[in-house]
């Protein structure tokens, strides 16, 4: 493992509150030879192993770095009675915590204020005594004890730059737009699903996507569409995320639904500030083999700017939906690198949502009643989904804004089936 000199930017210095570094949080990489603020257990810059606490006094004195010279002179220092007072300034500034090793050190009155005379050209004995006050606060003016050269460490006039924390090994870019779509208060997610036109055409009830989308916008947690309806039908001042399809290629009369590639561009998708970006894999179809590498592609292409992959287990006519094959289906995808994998709810659904190590959500699918609809919402929930991205059980429902508040109920709050449908009818204004 080698330093990339990466560190550099995300280096942090010595705490200002008196507290040692590993007591406020900080983590050392030892190859790097820097302290970073971070949850991460590698280091960013080479991917050595975090140190979260100090080492003993026999390894520090083996060490090669800079760490182990600054302290030796300390440790000399306490061990001879304090005759070298050249060095007093240089071991107050760094004083390493829960060494029990090292002996608790106090220099007599007379040689702080000998040094202090020194470093401060034989200031009056007022000046003294508060330099002997302030000996053991760390100097924002001087560098890092940790690493001399440290370029990061600011001015004692500039506010220390905040490092973001990089939260589950993802950078914070996608985190974030991962938490947009997953809600962390109760980890789940709701999303809308628009995007049939892009191989159904013009699909029954979604004619014109602007008026179905504007009044269901505010009850969903983000959007799943294509861009040409994210530029056309959705005002640009929404605060929901979009979740952009970037696959395609193949029609419903076309020979084989399977044969898709990559449609959209990185670039493009940057431009519609996607949250995440949706495409279809196909397991088992004719096409397997090239809906994965894209998949795989796409992954590596999207995680360099820090935007999520939901990865679409779609399921041909000649496949069955039963949870061995989608439990395939969705390892395979998340194998890939799929942040989010959209699958389909079946008997012994638990299956599949056990052998997936990322969080799925569960289709609509065709058409059914509102009731069945609520249905499938609570028992995928229940088998271990995040949440549903329905389309069709909303959209082409009597009444869509009472179903998706009805959907809602039960993937945010504590609804049941009868709770929920309930809901249903009385905001549709029928009771049965």
């Amino acid at each position: 493992m080698k330093c990339k000199s990466v560190c550099v930017e995300i280096s942090v210095p010595k705490p200002n509150d008196g507290k040692g570094r590993y007591d406020a949080g900080q983590r050392r990489c030892n190859t790097c030879n820097v302290f970073f603020e971070t949850l991460n257990t590698e280091c960013m810059c080479c991917g050595s192993k975090l140190r979260t606490k100090p080492r003993s006094k026999s390894v520090k004195e083996e060490s090669d770095g800079v760490l182990a010279e600054t302290i030796r002179p300390n440790h000399k220092t306490a061990s001879s009675n304090n005759n070298n007072n050249t060095n007093n300034t240089k071991t107050t500034q760094f004083k390493p915590k829960n060494i029990q090793s090292k002996p608790k050190f106090t220099k007599p009155k007379k040689n702080n204020a000998y040094a202090a005379n020194n470093q401060n050209n034989n200031q009056n004995n007022n000046q003294n005594n508060n330099q002997n006050r302030q000996d053991n606060k760390p100097k924002q003016t001087r560098t890092s004890p940790e690493k001399p050269n440290d370029k990061t460490t600011p001015p004692a006039n500039q506010p220390t730059k905040q490092v973001p924390l990089a939260l589950g090994g993802m950078d914070w870019g996608l985190t974030n737009r991962l938490a947009s779509i997953i809600k962390p208060k109760d980890n789940r997610a709701l999303m809308l699903a628009v995007d049939h036109g892009y191989f159904l055409g013009p699909t029954e009830r979604l004619e014109r996507p602007a008026g179905v989308i504007a009044p269901l916008l505010k009850y969903c947690d983000s959007l799943m569409l294509t861009r040409g309806v994210q530029r056309t039908s959705v005002p640009a001042t929404t605060r929901t995320p979009m979740v952009l399809r970037v696959s395609g290629g193949s029609s419903i009369i076309g020979d084989d639904l399977s044969q898709e590639d990559i449609t959209v561009s990185i670039k493009d998708a940057i431009r519609l500030n996607a949250s995440a970006l949706a495409m279809s894999i196909f397991v088992g179809s004719k096409y397997e083999y090239q809906t994965i590498v894209n998949l795989g592609k796409l992954v590596s292409e999207a995680q360099e700017y820090g935007i999520p992959v939901l990865a679409v287990t779609a399921v041909g006519k000649e496949l069955g939906k039963d949870s061995r094959y989608l439990s395939l289906a969705c390892r395979i995808a998340a194998e890939q690198g799929a942040h989010i994998v959209k699958t389909y709810y079946c008997e012994d659904f638990d299956k599949v949502t056990k052998s997936c190590p990322v969080p799925i959500i569960v289709a609509g699918g065709k058409k059914i009643p509102e009731r069945d609809a609520l249905e499938l919402t609570y028992n995928s929930i229940k088998g271990g989904a995040v949440g549903v991205d329905m389309g069709r059980n909303i959209w082409k429902s009597d009444n869509p804004v009472a179903m998706i508040r009805a959907v809602r109920s039960i993937v945010h709050g504590n609804n049941d089936v009868k709770q929920a449908y309930k809901m249903y009818q009385e905001l549709s204004g029928r009771q049965n």
